[in-house]
């Protein structure tokens, strides 16, 4: 698959079907991802593998933790959003929402869906993504074009994926599976599968028009 075609064909997979995922397959998703660029070529990032059982403790110890208490990420997420980042944002959720059949007015419903965010959407594979803290929001960066990697290199295979931050929520949680290096910290999650028949798979949302990203000179 060329670039061109993984990044149109790229979409947030939020239900996945129950096969399990090949450890080579889920291999080659990193062996092609690792080619990233980074600072320097420091490669300030790290990833936890989870499946099978592990991944089926880590389900149930992240839905635990967030019925008992809200999320303590290492790495907090935006609370301000300006025009026009919380229109977009809106739009997505309200999308999103409506092609599951959730009135946007339905908020126990809108979190119900929610909570499956910390069940990784019943994914058979998740990658977790620490980075290390020395280099601070340049770390953050190569991690970014990191995970982007991983998603491309994913699609490219025929897997779903979906980028989550609430995978990042509980990090005390995940570090009782796996030896995590010192001065990491945990960023963000990938769920990886096989995309199930469902209607929250077949939503994209819209993206900016060239024209809008542009910066007009003067």
């Amino acid at each position: 698959m060329d670039v061109l075609t993984a990044l149109q064909t790229r979409r947030s997979i939020r239900a996945f079907r129950p096969d399990p995922v090949e450890d080579a397959l889920l291999r080659q998703v990193l062996d092609g991802a690792r080619e990233a660029p980074s600072w320097s070529n420091t490669q300030p990032y790290r990833v936890a593998l989870a499946t099978g059982a592990r991944l089926e403790a880590l389900r149930k110890e992240s839905l635990a933790a967030i019925d008992a208490g809200p999320p303590v990420p290492e790495h907090a997420s935006p609370t301000d959003y300006p025009p026009p980042l919380k229109e977009r944002r809106q739009a997505t959720g309200y999308g999103l929402y409506a092609a599951l059949g959730i009135d946007k007015r339905d908020l126990e419903g809108r979190a119900h869906h929610f909570r499956k965010n910390y069940a990784f959407f019943d994914a058979p594979a998740v990658m977790f993504l620490y980075v290390h803290e020395a280099l601070g929001e340049w770390a953050i960066l190569d991690c970014g074009l990191f995970l982007q990697s991983i998603l491309l290199q994913a699609t490219a295979l025929g897997l779903g994926t979906c980028a989550q931050a609430t995978a990042g929520s509980f990090p005390a949680v995940v570090a009782r599976h796996f030896v995590v290096p010192e001065r990491h910290k945990l960023l963000c999650g990938v769920s990886l599968g096989w995309s199930a028949d469902a209607p929250a798979n077949a939503f994209r949302p819209a993206k900016a028009a060239v024209e809008e990203l542009l910066i007009p000179p003067r």
